[in-house]
């Protein structure tokens, strides 16, 4: 497989500003496709779980649900005329939408500045930087909640150097929006009645496009935002409401409907329980799918869709330490669990290493020359003076 994100054939479309769905057609025509659903029943209880990657995930193991707004921001972006030759792009991100817009990006002759959050997992970076993205790491002293840090600092630096950087901002763009409007919802649709909706908080982009669709259409679908804790150890998700004084710009709780919290344990159980129906899911689709069985212990018959984010390919390392950690908390709340975490743990372990992973990566898609590199906080003029932007 070679993913050939450099010759998407865009050329006609930035003849003129194009019609989003112009865009959207064409991204879903080259390399948007939509991928399989797994159906798991509980009793008289369906649980649908959207795949947003292949089931033998090591076949595109970058792709995740980030892909279609990473497409379509950058897109967006190029069209107007704002992302020249010689600006770099800078974005916050706590890893999918960074990989996803640094495989765009990077092949179509553009540097790329991630700005992470404290608790990404360490394989995430290494793996980040395989793809040649340079990356300014926030340390866990300047930790606020859940990403003001990471996302207001961006902003601050693509304002400061606004000739040279280009911040691609999935925080406040309604593109994010659109994408999942346009392409997650019109995916959904093909699945026919669904009754619950237990959908995973992050940018708020997916849970925005997904309410968006179903308003404006009136299903009689109830939607269900899940997020972790103010502290949690769930990569690529956000504790949004709550405690926090900021939430993305394009999350209102005025559509929000109902938004529950999902601590770690209960995430990381729902992991091994989506294992054992042979779901390969990253730590977020825990989080989704134990309230999907919560709620269908509750309602006793329906049909519950969750989303599958991303697959374990960036996590295994994480996982495998972190669910050794909380081990006897997890037997302890589902005894019924014992064996397949012992299983579930066996199976991590003869997954690809991280240096396998890399060789992957490197053999599956065109991939920079020059590995990128991970700066600290507080040395950026550091990074800037490396890519040439003169502080």
């Amino acid at each position: 497989m070679n993913n050939n994100y450099g010759e998407l054939e865009t050329n006609n479309l930035m003849i003129s500003r194009p019609l989003i769905e112009d865009i959207i057609e064409c991204l879903r025509r080259d390399y948007l496709k939509p991928m399989k659903n797994k159906v798991i029943k509980l009793n008289d209880v369906s649980i649908i779980v959207k795949l947003e990657y292949p089931e033998d995930f090591l076949t595109d193991p970058l792709r995740t649900i980030k892909r279609k707004p990473a497409s379509l921001l950058f897109e967006d972006v190029f069209s107007k005329g704002l992302l020249k030759q010689g600006r770099t792009i800078i974005t916050a991100s706590s890893g999918n939408f960074l990989r996803e817009l640094a495989l765009i990006a990077l092949n179509r002759g553009f540097k790329i500045i991630g700005v992470t959050p404290p608790r990404i997992p360490y394989e995430s970076l290494k793996i980040l930087t395989s793809l040649g993205v340079n990356i300014l790491h926030i340390s866990e002293e300047y930790d606020l909640c859940p990403r003001e840090t990471t996302v207001f600092y961006t902003r601050s630096l693509a304002e400061r150097y606004r000739f040279n950087l280009v911040n691609i901002d999935q925080y406040n763009s309604w593109q994010n929006v659109m994408a999942h409007l346009y392409m997650t919802w019109n995916e959904i649709k093909d699945l026919g009645e669904i009754d619950y909706a237990c959908i995973p908080l992050g940018s708020t982009g997916t849970f925005m496009g997904i309410t968006t669709g179903s308003n404006l259409e009136k299903w009689d679908m109830k939607i269900i935002g899940v997020q972790p804790t103010k502290y949690h150890h769930i990569p690529g998700v956000h504790h949004i409401v709550g405690d926090c004084e900021w939430s993305p710009e394009i999350f209102t709780p005025l559509i929000s409907r109902e938004i529950v919290t999902v601590d770690d344990v209960d995430a990381y159980a729902g992991l091994i329980m989506l294992w054992k129906n042979g779901i390969p899911a990253g730590p977020s689709t825990g989080m989704t799918f134990i309230q999907a069985v919560k709620l269908a212990e509750k309602v006793k018959e329906g049909r519950i869709l969750t989303i599958s984010a991303d697959s374990i390919f960036a996590y295994r390392d994480y996982v495998l330490e972190y669910v050794k950690e909380i081990k006897e908390q997890i037997i302890d709340r589902y005894p019924e669990l014992a064996e397949e975490y012992v299983r579930y743990v066996e199976w991590l372990k003869k997954l690809p290493g991280l240096d396998q992973r890399m060789e992957l990566i490197k053999k599956l898609y065109r991939v920079a020359d020059e590995a990128g590199r991970v700066y600290r906080f507080d040395n950026e003029e550091d990074l800037l003076k490396e890519i040439k932007i003169s502080t």
